[in-house]
């Protein structure tokens, strides 16, 4: 929630988007269920097997249950560290993104201005 204001008032909406990229991922993962094309459970976590500890991914379109079907059964610790690595990964993947789209806008503007002679 802080995020969100601060993103919306600081008027950074795209610095926004970029550490909210795993949760909008997860949303269209979501889509359809949420849409009603795919049934939706009424709870979309993932199963616990209390006789190995582990987690086992279930078919819900979620961005949790997609790991686990990816990589396999996992601890609830050994889980949360690969999702903030994905967390992190993804923040600095838009990061290096914004950056080079960046410096492709402020060449597009030198252009423009060196034609008008500003």
């Amino acid at each position: 929630m802080t995020m969100a204001v601060v993103g919306i008032l600081g008027h950074y909406s795209e610095t926004l988007m970029i550490f909210f990229l795993p949760q909008i991922l997860n949303f269209l993962l979501s889509l359809p269920q949420l849409a009603g094309i795919v049934p939706c459970p009424r709870h979309r976590l993932p199963r616990f097997d209390p006789q190995t500890g582990l987690l086992t991914g279930t078919n819900d379109g979620t961005l949790v249950n997609l790991f686990l079907r990816q990589f396999g059964r996992k601890s609830e610790k050994t889980l949360c560290i690969l999702l903030l690595i994905f967390q992190a990964i993804c923040c600095g993947f838009c990061f290096l993104l914004r950056w080079i789209l960046t410096g492709l806008v402020q060449m597009t503007d030198q252009c423009r201005c060196q034609r008008k002679s500003c």
